[in-house]
């Protein structure tokens, strides 16, 4: 189970990696610094930082790829 384990978490980063970055960057700073703050402006923050997401290249290549192939498909740039 132990290596079993280990190839499936070495997997998951390997998919996580290829995944939007910014938009990524942005839910871990959503995460660190909202715990900091007031449920409403942890909220707050975290809608701010939200739509900063749609400003991404990535987020054009994501919703592009949705709506001609479907989920799970995009190849994004990290931009």
């Amino acid at each position: 189970p132990g290596e079993e384990l280990h190839e499936r978490a070495f997997a998951l980063a390997a998919e996580v990696a290829r995944g939007a970055l910014v938009a990524q960057a942005l839910t871990k700073r959503a995460v660190d610094e909202g715990l900091d703050l007031t449920l409403s402006s942890g909220l707050r923050h975290e809608q701010e930082l939200f739509t900063q997401v749609f400003e991404t290249e990535d987020s054009r290549i994501g919703v592009a790829s949705f709506l001609e192939h479907g989920p799970g498909k995009a190849t994004f740039t990290g931009r």
